[in-house]
């Protein structure tokens, strides 16, 4: 008692996150010995193999670090173990316990999969979300597939949303109730206050539950928005293809995964605008500064490097209708990033499958935020293919301008997979707690049956599979270095009490500390509280939640706004050109933006393009000038190609254009990209009044497939773009081409 152990090693600066200088080896092993020193009077431990030379430094986490003697991580249980392989041995499809299934999964080193619940206590389960108390609640869909023909699927209705507690601490569910009964395949759930929203299969309509006994069962309900079916949320669409999400961002609005409309829920009124739509059914996420990240099937990232809403510009600006993706940049990832190595080599239809497959079934994604795994994961993309029995883990970073993704882990190896073929891994969460939750449907077929032909149904049915039914896990991921945080009391905390968690770690925490917020009926007494942190608080983080927070409450102007385009932190001047866009029809507006005229930062410029796009009526010719002044620092950038060319669409007489296409400030290669890009201005069809939906439907989908594949070779006209220098072409002329317009069976089908 009273010793002291000094060392000038481990220096960190407040706030940092990347604490290399406290992983030194060296540093952990003098605090080590140093400590047993302190406590005994004696050294015993023995100076690891990893620790540092004279030259070269050693960074290890601790639990990477071989110190003699130590403890091995807690493995599965022998018995566990030796059940598993007796089971899959007598029977490869056979179910099993969670404790046997644990010794199934091969995970990323110094990460560890703990069992948070399982059946009886969930059961079907496909999305895991939390309350502002830390309460789990479940969507189980208990009529999805309980037989090979699919029969009750959407007519049981014995859906349920139960809701789970954690009353002891341990990082075990122990407490279950069953919150809403009687539900037809809930799919979507977004807690707002005591009110929990859910939409269920075949319609539109959202519904707020509420407990006022404190029984853990709702016994109120109120419907928030009614639209009934609608478009592919009706009976007549598969369960697979229709919504999910019902997402609250941080520009307070919430959003579904097909995009149709977007809802506002900030002052009592379910307000609904409409969005241009796209086919990504199956995962919504979003980042720190509100990007999203849809996904479908094949594609584990679809559309990420635009936010839908500018589009709008495109179909204003253009004199017809451009259907799909106006300017496409290609894939957010290398060639070979669908490519992934399952330990299940059944098929889920019978028979093998190869160990190297392609995604099918991306869903349930996260752009992790919590604070309670290491901190290089924070912003990684995590996301599942039940059908492979994997999560993939992604890093996510900016490549020209652009969001870009990469696999995390080396080789063929992947964050989290199984070898059992019920493991189904579909969703994944950032927790209260810090760490990653894994909802685990377990069980058999994960093929809606109208997919399913009479071969497949042979096959499952000879397997067992079908009979495979009513189970499900949540998994809790955490890190051997890293203790989950402690669970969330923001319901019974004043407004005032509330503002603190904006400048929390962990994303969760800030987002729900800014929809309860806003949600208060006493939120206008925080307001100067808000101003303050969102003008003086370090932390970036907890400005930009501030910042967007007023927002919500409906109080901000564009006086107080303005003065954060000089913010330090890039997100911040973001949030604030995104905030002004209720006043870019105003002139004033766009001479307050011409502060940002000189940006540096690739992100803020980009933004400040999109938004000045927005721009109408007297304050588009500044608005068009500034886009340009904007657009020339920034010439090399991917990004800035794609914002310019939407915000500007077919204004090709602008100063930059022109010195763009005749090569003034800007190299060759550069100059190509955009030309490349801007070429889709000449998209657009004019129909012949007569033609029918389906003929107009195959030409839309061919123009489409022509200017993502065709064009650079054979040109926006169809005459063949030429070499330079040279008399020759890339590709043959297609327009007035004898060859194909006397004989249209030389076409290749696509």
């Amino acid at each position: 008692k009273g010793r002291v152990i000094v060392t000038s090693m481990g220096h960190c600066y407040r706030g940092e996150k990347f604490w290399d200088a406290l992983h030194c080896v060296g540093f952990q092993t003098i605090v080590a010995r140093s400590c047993e020193y302190l406590a005994t009077g004696k050294v015993t431990l023995q100076v690891p193999e990893e620790f540092p030379g004279t030259q070269e430094p050693s960074i290890l986490t601790p639990s990477a670090v071989g110190w003699p003697g130590k403890r091995p991580s807690p493995a599965p249980t022998s018995q566990a173990l030796s059940t598993a392989r007796t089971k899959k041995a007598q029977n490869p499809y056979a179910m099993l316990t969670p404790q046997e299934a644990m010794t199934t999964f091969d995970i990323a080193p110094g990460y560890i999969a703990e069992l948070v619940a399982a059946e009886p206590q969930v059961q079907e389960p496909v999305l895991t979300v939390f309350d502002g108390n830390g309460a789990m609640y479940v969507a189980e869909m208990l009529s999805y597939m309980q037989n090979v023909s699919g029969a009750g699927t959407k007519t049981l209705r014995n859906g349920r949303i139960r809701r789970l507690e954690d009353t002891d601490g341990d990082g075990r569910m122990d407490k279950a109730t069953t919150f809403i009964d009687g539900l037809n395949l809930p799919r979507m759930i977004l807690p707002l206050d005591d009110r929990i929203l859910v939409r269920e299969s075949d319609t539109m309509d959202v519904v707020a539950y509420r407990d006022t006994d404190g029984d853990g069962i709702a016994d109120e309900s109120k419907l928030l928005y009614k639209r009934g079916p609608y478009s592919r949320n009706s009976p007549g669409t598969s369960v697979e293809h229709q919504d999910s999400g019902l997402v609250w961002n941080l520009d307070n609005h919430i959003y579904i995964s097909y995009n149709m409309e977007r809802y506002r829920f900030t002052d009592g009124q379910w307000k609904v605008q409409k969005q241009r739509g796209h086919w990504t059914q199956w995962g919504l996420t979003h980042n720190d500064s509100g990007d999203l990240y849809w996904s479908q099937n094949s594609d584990p990232v679809a559309a990420p490097h635009l936010h839908t809403k500018y589009w709008a510009n495109v179909q204003r600006l253009a004199t017809r209708e451009i259907h799909g993706t106006p300017i496409d940049m290609g894939k957010p990832y290398p060639a070979d990033f669908n490519q992934v190595k399952s330990l299940c080599l059944l098929n889920d239809r019978g028979g093998s499958a190869p160990a190297t497959r392609g995604f099918t079934s991306a869903c349930g994604q996260t752009l992790f935020r919590g604070h309670a795994l290491p901190w290089q994961d924070y912003g990684d993309y995590f996301f599942c293919d039940p059908t492979i029995h994997v999560i993939r883990r992604a890093n996510l970073s900016k490549k020209d301008g652009l969001d870009f993704f990469e696999k995390a882990e080396p080789g063929d190896r992947e964050f989290l997979r199984s070898s059992d073929i019920n493991c189904r891994f579909v969703n994944t969460a950032t927790a209260p707690d810090g760490t990653l939750y894994v909802t685990d449907m377990y069980r058999g077929i994960i093929q809606d049956a109208g997919w399913l032909s009479p071969g497949p149904r042979k096959a499952i049915v000879a397997a067992g599979l079908d009979k495979n039914i009513r189970h499900g896990r949540i998994w809790r991921i955490r890190h051997a270095d890293h203790s989950p945080g402690p669970r969330p009391r923001m319901l019974d905390e004043s407004t005032a009490e509330l503002t603190r968690h904006l400048a929390h770690d962990n994303g969760w925490w800030r987002d729900t500390a800014q929809k309860l917020i806003i949600l208060r009926p006493d939120r206008e007494s925080v307001v100067p509280l808000l101003q303050g942190m969102a003008r003086f608080n370090p932390n970036s983080l907890a400005r930009l939640h501030a910042l967007w927070t007023l927002e919500g409450i409906g109080v901000l102007d564009r006086a107080f706004v303005e003065p954060s385009y000089g913010d330090r932190d890039p997100k911040v001047r973001r949030a604030a050109i995104q905030i002004a866009e209720r006043w870019i029809h105003e002139p004033a507006t766009i001479e307050g933006m011409t502060a940002l005229a000189k940006e540096r930062d690739r992100t803020v410029a980009q933004q400040l393009v999109l938004t000045l796009g927005m721009s109408e009526g007297e304050s588009r010719p500044a608005a068009e000038a500034l886009i340009q002044e904007v657009a020339r620092g920034h010439l090399d950038s991917q990004g800035m190609i794609l914002a310019a060319g939407v915000s500007l669409w077919g204004s090709k007489d602008l100063p930059l254009l022109r010195d763009i296409h005749q090569g003034k400030g800007i190299s060759a290669a550069n100059a190509a990209q955009w030309k490349n890009a801007l070429v889709n201005w000449n998209r657009g069809i004019d129909y012949p009044k007569d033609m029918d939906a389906g003929h107009r439907r195959l030409v839309r989908d061919g123009e489409r497939i022509y200017y993502r594949s065709c064009i650079s070779c054979h040109g926006a006209d169809g005459k063949g773009v030429g070499v330079p220098g040279t008399h020759l072409q890339l590709a043959p002329a297609l327009a007035e081409s004898p060859r194909l317009h006397r004989n249209p069976s030389r076409l290749i089908p696509t």
